[in-house]
């Protein structure tokens, strides 16, 4: 879910914040305020001036930011700090390897742990609603479309920042109300969302 806060003047200079996410495919992502107050927009156009960058997340920024119709957005960036590396995960011992070590009775092998026995997924309609939602109302989430099927008019948004891959369910009466007509697989927008009993449903889908 993308909170964006509104700054209280018009333009604020030399911004601490660091980079919330950035898809360079997209073209866009978000910062955090460091001191917590909120987010921003960020897009690629600002970064045209400074040549090849590459931002990941927790990359830290020196920045402009500028209050617009849509929210507060990165209007300049004056110095970029890169993210910490990640920590290397430990190699894991090769399978044979484990299994002589077992064998053999080592108290420093890795036992695998008993394998879980896994529940039936639940219908649709018991499925709990994902963390970012509730959304409120009239607060936009960016996402890409799963599919829309022109048959049962109706269809489902994946959210770029949920892991959960419930989707999110919308329908023809939503894209009219929207002032659309269809929407293609694949294809960019960005919503408003609340939860129901089924899901999280759309109430307003704009093309991105």
């Amino acid at each position: 879910m993308h909170r964006v806060s509104r700054v209280s003047e018009e333009q604020k200079q030399q911004v601490t914040a660091v980079v919330k996410w950035y898809k360079a495919d997209k073209g866009f992502g978000f910062v955090r305020f460091a001191d917590g107050s909120g987010e921003a927009f960020l897009h690629s156009r600002v970064l045209a001036s400074l040549g090849e960058v590459s931002l990941t997340e927790g990359t830290g920024l020196v920045c402009d930011i500028a209050e617009t119709p849509k929210g507060p957005q990165v209007v300049a960036i004056h110095s970029i700090t890169p993210a910490d590396p990640a920590e290397a995960k430990p190699a894991r011992a090769p399978k044979q390897r484990r299994q002589r070590q077992l064998e053999a009775g080592d108290p420093q092998a890795v036992r695998p742990a008993p394998a879980a026995v896994r529940e039936p997924k639940p219908r649709r309609a018991e499925r709990a609603a994902p963390a970012l939602m509730p959304v409120p109302t009239g607060e936009m989430i960016y996402g890409t479309v799963r599919w829309y099927n022109l048959d049962s008019q109706s269809g489902l948004i994946d959210p770029w920042d949920d892991e959960t891959g419930i989707g999110v369910y919308f329908d023809r009466a939503i894209l009219r109300q929207s002032g659309l007509e269809v929407v293609a697989d694949g294809e960019d927008v960005r919503f408003v969302a609340v939860p129901s009993d089924g899901g999280p449903t759309a109430l307003r889908v704009e093309l991105v």
